[in-house]
C-alpha cells in the first residue's frame, strides 16, 4: 500500500507547523519552558504539537475533550467556553488501477493509496465545563517524602547505585562501561533523587554521540529528570533551569525534535516506576 501525498491536505500540515514552530519560540523567548514541561505530563495522550497548541492557547488546562466526551462525562460547555483547537489525522485510503511490469509483461493491478488527512478540531478544559465532578487521578507514589522515594529509585534501578565521595562540583555520573551509576555522597537527599533521575535518563534513554552532542544529551536526560521528579513531588527547577536554557535559546525546529522525544521518554519513565511501586505492593500483600 503507498502513501498519497494531497496538496490541500500538506498546505495545512504546513500552516499548523509553522503555528507550533512560532508558538514553541513564543515558549522558550518567554522563559516558559519549564512550566510547560510541567503542562505536559498532564496529557499523555497527545502529540507534542498538539501540546504545543494547547499550551499556547490555554496555559492553565489541566484536562482537555472534545465536546461530545465531555457529554458522555455528564459535563455541558460553559456559557463562552473557549475552543483549543488542536490537529486531528483522519486516515483515508483510495484505490486506482496502476500498469506494471512483471517478469517482462505488462499487467494491470489495482494499488491502494492510504494517506492521512488533517482537520482543525475543538477542545475544551474541564475548567470549562459544568456538571459532575470527575474523579481525577492520582500518579504520585507516596507523597513528598523523598528518602523513600530515593530507596524506591535504587531499587528500580538497573544498575548498581554508590555513593562516594566526588571531587569538586561533580555530583554524579552514569558509566556505560561499567554499567553503574555513581553518587556524590555528601548531597542532600532531594539533590541524590534529582541526580540519579538524571543518570538514570542516561542510561535508560540516552542515544545521542556524547563527543558531538554533549549539550543535546546533557539538556535532553536533564528535562526528562525535571518532568519525572515533578510528577512524583520534586520541584528541581532551580538547578535544572540553568543549563536547560542554553538550549532552549536555540533553534525551535530542534526544539520540537527533541521534545517529542522527551515527551515520550518521560512519559515511559514515569509509567516504568508506577509499574514497579505496584509490583512492590503485590509481593508486600
Amino acid at each position: 500500500m503507498k502513501h498519497k501525498s494531497d496538496k490541500n491536505n500538506g498546505n495545512k500540515t504546513k500552516e499548523v507547523f509553522e503555528k507550533v514552530v512560532n508558538y514553541v519560540q513564543t515558549i522558550v523567548d518567554n522563559g516558559e519552558y519549564e512550566k510547560f514541561l510541567k503542562f505536559q505530563k498532564s496529557f499523555r495522550g497527545y502529540s507534542f504539537n498538539n501540546l504545543i497548541l494547547i499550551f499556547s492557547q490555554f496555559p492553565d488546562a489541566t484536562r482537555v475533550a472534545g465536546k461530545s466526551k465531555w457529554i458522555k462525562l455528564k459535563r455541558e460547555l460553559a456559557p463562552g467556553a473557549q475552543k483549543i483547537f488542536i490537529i486531528a489525522p483522519i486516515p483515508r485510503q483510495y484505490s486506482k488501477k496502476v500498469k506494471i511490469v512483471e517478469d517482462g509483461k505488462e499487467v494491470e493491478r489495482v494499488e491502494t493509496y492510504k494517506y492521512n488527512y488533517y482537520r482543525y478540531v475543538y477542545v475544551y478544559d474541564i475548567s470549562q465545563t459544568i456538571g459532575e465532578a470527575i474523579p481525577l487521578e492520582n500518579y504520585n507514589i507516596n507523597s513528598n517524602e523523598m528518602c523513600y522515594f530515593y530507596e524506591k529509585l535504587k531499587n528500580f534501578s538497573q544498575f548498581p547505585v554508590y555513593e562516594k565521595d566526588l571531587d569538586g562540583a561533580i555530583q554524579g555520573y552514569y558509566s556505560p562501561s561499567k554499567k553503574e551509576i555513581v553518587l556524590k555522597k555528601s548531597l542532600s537527599i532531594d539533590d541524590k533523587v534529582s541526580v540519579l533521575l538524571h543518570e538514570l535518563a542516561h542510561g535508560l534513554y540516552d542515544d545521542f554521540d556524547y563527543k558531538t552532542d554533549r549539550n543535546l544529551s546533557e539538556v535532553f536526560v536533564e528535562s526528562i529528570a525535571f518532568i519525572v521528579a515533578d510528577h512524583f513531588g520534586l520541584d528541581t527547577s532551580l538547578c535544572s533551569f540553568n543549563y536547560i536554557t542554553k538550549w532552549a535559546k536555540g533553534d525551535p525546529k530542534v526544539v520540537l525534535d527533541l521534545g517529542s522525544k522527551i515527551q515520550k521518554c518521560a512519559n515511559q519513565f514515569i509509567q516504568n516506576i508506577e509499574k514497579f511501586e505496584m509490583q512492590e505492593f503485590e509481593f508486600a500483600v
